[in-house]
């Protein structure tokens, strides 16, 4: 690293910058700069502004050191969904055990402002593939509606991405409708011929 350029330190102080790009940018050369910020963005996380704290775990999410796997299990109890969705995301990432319980658990948290069941746990449930269907089929029973979309649509992705699952088209009208807003009744026992094919699929274990 050239003299010129900025310590870790001083890109991390970046992050707390009232300017949108300015924050951006320093997080964008941590990421670049990959384990060699991680200690610094670790010590961000004891800052005690939230949006710091928030994009310092979006960055060590990008970077994926397995080293910082009981960094990103300390905030999934967090009472902020941004810090929830990051670490279960950098979980994810890093392909700990505890992923994939994680994804599940903070499926509806800190959802796309312009695509609303995009949240980053869908996003890298669907990156698992197949090993996600056991994973979110239960929440096709879910007790929230946007729970229960989010879940149907990371089967629907997976399924299009797969073509050893067979075609979408074709496994819908074989399975029948579902739909989260359906009546309880008619919606239970939809979501439960997809647990039969997902069981069928998948020999019924959970993957992370």
């Amino acid at each position: 690293m050239s003299g010129t350029e900025p310590s870790a330190d001083a890109l991390v102080a970046q992050l707390g910058s009232a300017d949108f790009n300015a924050r951006a940018l320093a997080l964008a050369e941590l990421v670049r700069r990959g384990r060699a910020a991680v200690p610094a963005l670790c010590a961000a996380l004891d800052d005690n502004a939230r949006e710091v704290q928030v994009e310092a775990l979006r960055g060590l999410s990008d970077i994926g050191d397995p080293a910082t796997a009981d960094t990103f299990v300390r905030f999934l109890e967090a009472p902020d969904e941004r810090l929830r969705a990051f670490a279960a995301r950098g979980l994810a990432r890093i392909g700990d055990a505890r992923a994939g319980d994680a994804l599940v658990r903070t499926i509806d948290d800190y959802p796309d402002i312009l695509h609303h069941l995009f949240t980053p746990a869908v996003i890298e449930l669907i990156a698992l593939g197949p090993a996600a269907l056991p994973l979110v089929v239960p929440l096709l029973s879910a007790p929230g509606t946007g729970t229960r979309a989010s879940a149907f649509l990371v089967i629907r992705r997976i399924v299009e991405a797969n073509p050893g699952l067979g075609s979408w088209e074709t496994l819908a009208a074989a399975l029948g409708p579902y739909d989260p807003e359906m009546p309880a009744g008619e919606r239970e026992a939809a979501a439960q011929h997809w647990r039969e094919w997902v069981e069928l699929r998948t020999g019924g274990g959970r993957g992370a």
